[in-house]
């Protein structure tokens, strides 16, 4: 595919690129419009946020080269962005509602580099069948497999995923405490009721519904017809029910797998598995899933077969039994903290409520702040348990892991050559016991990400800077994986 002449957008990006301006401006205008002087003011901004979304559309062209996508844009300062086929990390195809109307598809263009990891480096609207011919010729470019929208319709989904299992993973995937923040609030809303509390229950009950319920139905309409299967070295996704969404990346862009289980997942006995691809996070800001909740059982299954680049033979390393110390140290900290401020702002609270006459003193009362503190310091406790029991370290030939969370769990594959920096450090107390916490930073698909291990002996650890320089000086260290 080679443009030497230039080619425009869809005009639709007028819309597109201004609506937000435009709805404002909107608002505005119907509410000063008995206000001649304001609202003609207004509506003169409406005319000139369109002119200049008109402006940046007509001075735009895009050229496809033989080996690299060119954007120029001939404004008061001109500015070219190239962007060489070799570097995409992916393409996606997303059509919103807007989209729909004007019968258009949006191509994302992403790269696999940390500067700009939650943003597409292009996104580029166009009709859809020229959307989806542009997207074909670049993936032939970037894949090992020619690829057609009509071919990729007929492949069999990898696992295939019933509106119940979409459901169920919308559900049990939310994370752990964002469930249970509206529970609480749902449970304060019911007590009012009952009760009949001045207080109200439209608040606690609308934060209910803006964490509990409204995500689940989102991610029904998000995840809805997913599928997912890998040809060659690629591997390709789609979903969505009003905005859809297609998605094809090599698996060499992969940065990490991640297996995560909430507790609601644990308490069924399914699992996830996402990926950490700079270019991929979705507009919430998350890690792109390839695999919705499914059993346990089945996930080495569908590791085998997807990412079988990312499975190796396991030889788990639990914490040592000197790792209680450092963690109970810490939580201890945290406990001593959180029943101070408890009992201070306990008491301070019933004092002013028995001099406002609020509430009527009894024996009971005074033992409300203890009570509290004791089922905090109980929790910490329980938490540094579950910390100690569940982190968790291994090391492959090109591969290691990190098990961490304590509620929602979390299993990270890596692979040696995604490794950006490493940080081994210990405090006096685990040092005490040559035990030290790893920190790894990879790309990822929000930027930076940092996964810090449990407490191990620091000889182990060392063990993956180790192996890494072993890989750059016998030449099997692929610098190309981490983002350079």
């Amino acid at each position: 595919m080679n443009s030497d002449k230039g080619i425009r957008l869809h005009p639709s990006i007028i819309i597109e690129q201004s609506v937000n301006v435009l709805v404002i401006l909107f608002v505005l205008f119907i509410f000063a419009y008995d206000s001649t002087s304001y609202s003609i003011y207004i509506f003169l901004l409406i005319i000139v946020a369109i002119f200049v979304s008109y402006v940046i559309w007509k001075k735009t062209y895009i050229f496809f080269k033989d080996d690299e996508l060119v954007i120029e844009r001939n404004l008061l300062i001109k500015s070219k962005k190239t962007i060489p086929y070799h570097k995409i990390a992916s393409i996606n195809v997303e059509r919103k509602v807007l989209n729909r109307i004007f019968g258009t598809s949006a191509l994302k263009i992403n790269i696999n580099s940390g500067v700009n990891a939650l943003a597409p480096e292009a996104v580029l609207t166009f009709k859809e069948d020229l959307a989806l011919k542009i997207r074909a010729e670049l993936s032939n470019k970037l894949f090992d497999h020619e690829y057609s929208k009509e071919a990729d319709d007929k492949i069999e989904s990898l696992v295939h995923f019933t509106f119940k299992d979409i459901f169920i993973h919308s559900i049990c995937g939310l994370p752990t405490g964002q469930s249970v923040v509206g529970l609480f609030f749902l449970l304060y809303a019911l007590v009012s009721v009952f009760f009949q509390s001045s207080g109200g229950v439209i608040v606690p009950l609308l934060i209910f519904i803006i964490t509990d319920i409204i995500p689940p139905i989102f991610g029904v309409v998000k995840y809805y017809n997913f599928r997912m299967y890998r040809q060659g070295d690629s591997i390709h996704i789609q979903h969505g029910m009003i905005q859809t969404y297609r998605s094809s990346f090599k698996i060499t862009r992969i940065n990490a797998v991640c297996i995560r289980q909430t507790l609601l997942s644990r308490l069924i006995k399914k699992a996830s598995i996402e990926l950490e691809v700079v270019g991929l996070s979705g507009s919430d800001g998350k890690k792109p899933t390839v695999c919705l909740l499914t059993n346990v059982n089945k996930i080495p299954s569908i590791l085998d077969n997807l990412l079988p680049e990312f499975v190796y033979e396991h030889a788990t390393m639990k914490q040592p039994p000197a790792a209680k110390y450092p963690i109970l140290l810490g939580y201890s900290l945290v406990a001593i903290v959180a029943v101070i401020i408890t009992t201070l702002s306990g008491y301070s609270l019933i004092d002013y409520l028995l001099a406002q006459e609020r509430i009527v003193e009894t024996e009971i009362l005074m033992y409300i702040p203890v009570a509290i503190s004791a089922l905090i310091v109980l929790l910490l406790l329980t938490c540094a348990h579950l910390s100690y029991n569940v982190k968790e370290f291994d090391m492959g030939g090109n591969l290691f892991t990190f098990v961490n969370g304590i509620v929602d769990r979390e299993t990270t594959i890596i692979n040696y050559d995604r490794v950006q920096v490493i940080n081994i450090a210990s405090s006096r107390i685990a040092h005490h016991f040559g035990l030290a916490k790893c920190k790894i930073s990879l790309l990822s698909s929000m930027g930076e990400r940092t996964i810090t291990s449990g407490y191990f002996p620091e000889s182990e650890l060392s063990k993956i800077a180790e192996r890494i320089i072993e890989r750059i000086s016998t030449g099997e260290y692929d610098y190309r994986l981490n983002g350079i």
